[in-house]
């Protein structure tokens, strides 16, 4: 009936309530559980006849590509077809989300009229007492936000319904408003007044997986779309959050949220970030280079957006078309040329705060993280003149290593091992540095026969403590030189204490009593001076 030519006319005037209706009687026939072959019909009915087995799940999405083809809407199942919607719909756990991938369908080929009437049908049913109405309703609901037309309809209190969803306990229904937030987001006007949602949102980073994606989708639209310099504020707000998703042992949330990042950093980059916003997006790099490093094609070509991103907000422009070409088979020897051009643009206080974050990476139950921190580690160190490095912070990497060497992955105790016999050589390779200190200092140092101490690095300490330890070293040297100055100045003390003065005919002592001279001034001899041997210096 529905693949008659005299019926197409009646389907288009009834298309949107007969599409849900079909919808409605697929999630019915796929609850049943039914046998996958049963036979529904005789072709004669006569005896002897040969009777034709069909699966019911096969003639429910038989009848819904005939309404959609009889309403003349081709595209919405060329559509399906490529979003393998068929195989979501038939499977009771992921009918939902072929309902969400069907509504994309329909509103890429469907005139905005029909959406407005399919609107209004499913409103009726958002808090039906039927389970399997209320989803299918709610899941058209959400994803037709998707249209600007839909996202601006008048008297609809949108996201009051899609923020009571994500507050129930099923899972399905928290998945379904947040994509509906998401929806919303993209439209303009409706992310300025989203932005009061985001420390609920974040609440749900910590979710399922599927919650959790699209929760971060939901804060990347909020960001993306966001008109103000709110827009930073928002981002800071998020990425402590935002971080640990990139190293998420959940494929899906580890792509989605690398590549989120990369689009929230290209807006931000807009708004031209502060020195405070920078410090943030820093703390992303070391998460970012040891995803670079896994064997996912997608986990690579999230990061290497995500990177090109950050090279463009920090400055690190020489390093952007390297991560835009990046593929899973050079990825190393990109991040060894990231090592190097990071040991020689970081100031050392960063270098240890980015060397530091590795250490919690290498007790990852994940292996795939241990042994892409350890090989962070390594190509930094390289690239390092380790010589000039404290000796407590050069422990500190050893010790952290050392914990490694009774890995129960055998390729990560020999990759442990040969980077420890790499620190010692760096360390152990070249002529000790001279130290930078005042000539006077260093000449000072040559009379007395003292050496002049090597002045080490800091990775792991404050740029504070760097200068402390600066005053420090000042303060030895002066109050080296504090002795022999003192002996310098008894000596002219006490010569001036023992040297008389004349006035007149009177022999004024330094005491200040005053006795007559025994000799006219003519007549006076040169003063016999007590000679003082000066202390050496």
């Amino acid at each position: 009936m529905l693949s008659g030519s005299l019926c197409q006319e009646a389907i288009q005037e009834l298309y949107p309530r007969l599409l849900l209706a079909v919808l409605s009687h697929l999630y019915w026939v796929i609850e049943q559980n039914a046998p996958q072959k049963m036979v529904v019909y005789s072709k004669d009915g006569g005896p002897g006849s040969k009777s034709k087995p069909f699966d019911p799940t096969s003639c429910a999405l038989e009848a819904v590509k005939l309404v959609l083809l009889a309403a003349a809407y081709d595209g919405v199942v060329t559509y399906a077809n490529q979003h393998c919607c068929w195989d979501l719909l038939s499977c009771p756990k992921f009918y939902y989300i072929g309902i969400m991938d069907l509504t994309s369908g329909i509103v890429k080929n469907c005139e905005p009229a029909i959406l407005h009437r399919i609107l209004n049908l499913v409103r009726n049913l958002l808090y039906s007492f039927d389970d399997r109405r209320k989803i299918l309703a709610r899941t058209f609901y959400a994803q037709l936000l998707w249209h600007r037309s839909v996202a601006q309809t008048l008297g609809q209190d949108f996201s009051g319904n899609l923020i009571r969803w994500i507050k129930e306990p099923n899972l399905i229904m928290k998945e379904v408003g947040l994509r509906g937030i998401s929806n919303l987001a993209l439209h303009p006007g409706q992310s300025e007044s989203l932005k009061s949602l985001v420390p609920f949102l974040r609440d749900f980073l910590k979710s399922e997986v599927r919650v959790t994606v699209q929760a971060v989708k939901s804060l990347r639209n909020i960001i993306c779309h966001g008109q103000g310099e709110d827009t930073k504020v928002v981002f800071s707000s998020i990425s402590k959050q935002l971080c640990p998703l990139i190293n998420d042992e959940r494929d899906q949330v580890r792509i989605a949220a690398t590549a989120a990042l990369g689009h929230m950093l290209y807006r931000v980059d807009k708004f031209k970030p502060g020195s405070t916003l920078r410090k943030e997006i820093y703390t992303f790099l070391v998460p970012l280079l040891l995803s670079f490093q896994d064997n996912n094609a997608e986990v690579v070509k999230a990061c290497g957006g995500a990177l090109t991103e950050w090279t463009k907000v920090i400055g690190w422009s020489s390093l952007t078309q390297m991560f835009q070409h990046t593929t899973l088979s050079d990825h190393m020897q990109v991040l060894e040329e990231t090592c190097k051009y990071m040991v020689s643009t970081c100031k050392k206080q960063l270098l240890g705060e980015l060397l530091s974050q590795n250490f919690g990476f290498l007790k990852s139950p994940w292996p795939f993280l241990r042994t892409a921190a350890v090989n962070f580690i390594g190509l930094t160190t390289k690239k390092i003149n380790m010589n000039n490095i404290h000796e407590d912070d050069v422990q500190l990497l050893q010790n952290a290593l050392e914990s490694m060497r009774n890995d129960p992955v055998e390729s990560i105790q020999s990759l442990v091992n040969t980077t420890l016999k790499n620190i010692d050589k760096y360390v152990n390779a070249g002529p000790i540095p001279t130290s930078r200190m005042s000539r006077l200092s260093i000449n000072l140092f040559k009379v007395s026969g003292m050496k002049a101490s090597e002045r080490k690095k800091r990775l792991f300490k404050t740029v504070r403590r760097e200068r402390d330890d600066d005053d420090s070293q000042k303060n030895k040297v002066w109050n080296w030189l504090q002795g022999p100055l003192n002996s310098l100045r008894s000596w002219h003390n006490a010569r001036v204490k023992n040297t008389p003065l004349i006035v007149g005919d009177l022999h004024t002592t330094s005491t200040g009593s005053q006795v007559p001279n025994s000799k006219s001034p003519s007549e006076e001899t040169e003063p016999v001076q007590k000679k003082v041997a000066p202390e050496s210096l």
